[in-house]
Parts: structure tokens; sequence; C-alpha cells
């Protein structure tokens, strides 16, 4: 029984990390607004220094492996 609470952990631990490469969880269901920022932040910061067209297709990369479905703003 030790064992498999120790597994259900461990399993429990990496599938919270699985998609947090960069260190910001993609959102979920019911994101709040403050949520949504801090993937805007996020990848503005991740995609800062490429070149206009770059850019916007890196913040496009980057609002949808976080689950946000919006249009980026590269301003």
């Amino acid at each position: 029984m030790k064992r498999l609470a120790i597994l259900f952990g461990f399993l429990l631990s990496f599938n919270v990390f699985a998609d947090a490469t960069d260190g910001v969880k993609p959102l979920g269901a019911s994101a709040t607004e403050a949520q949504k920022q801090v993937i805007r932040d996020a990848a503005q910061d991740s995609c800062d220094g490429k070149e206009d067209d770059d850019k916007e297709e890196c913040v496009m990369d980057y609002f949808a492996n976080h689950n946000l479905e919006e249009e980026p703003s590269c301003d």
C-alpha cells in the first residue's frame, strides 16, 4: 500500500509539471484575467528580440501551447 501511495504521488507530481517547460502552467477551463495576463507577459518575454513576423508567430505558438485563445498583440 505504501508503494502504491508513493507511485501515485510521483505520477501526480509529474503530471503537474509535464506541460510547464518554461515555468508557466497552461490555462484551465475557468482562467481568470490575472492568469491570462501572466501568459501574455511570459509570451512577450519569451519572444522578445525576434523580427516582427517571427515574433507574432512565436506569440501565437506560445498562446496555443498555454491554452490562451486570443489574437496576440505584439506592441
